[in-house]
């Protein structure tokens, strides 16, 4: 609360915040429908920027067969930040119908980092 020094009464202020949540999807199409072509386009750049984003969240530089399993060689991105980091190995094997994985890091010789993990 705070006072006046005009006089002694009592002045309320109100700060509303609009803490709105994300628009669903049904919202953002019924927003689209209004918007013009240029503002499409922005729309469009966005939405290209986030599916690539999603999808390269790690690019497969090199793969190979090893024991009962793939050694994988990936460079890995963060997705809000778009930082790519790398290449680390990867280990993917399958056992009792669910898929696996082992982080190996950065190495010359995964087979035998492996091979020491496993042992």
């Amino acid at each position: 609360m705070l006072r006046s020094r005009r006089s002694n009464a009592n002045i309320v202020v109100c700060i509303h915040i609009n803490q709105r949540a994300p628009l669903n999807p049904d919202e953002i199409i019924r927003v689209i429908s209004t918007l013009s072509g240029a503002e499409l386009e922005r729309v469009r750049e966005a939405i290209e920027r986030r599916r690539e984003q999603l999808v390269k969240q790690s690019m497969v530089v090199e793969r190979r067969n090893h024991g009962k399993g793939i050694l994988q060689l990936e460079y890995r991105s963060n997705p809000k930040t778009g930082t790519r980091r790398g290449p680390y190995w990867y280990f993917y094997w399958r056992e009792e119908g669910r898929q696996h994985s082992l982080y190996l890091g950065k190495t010359d010789d995964p087979e035998a980092l492996l091979d020491e993990k496993f042992a």
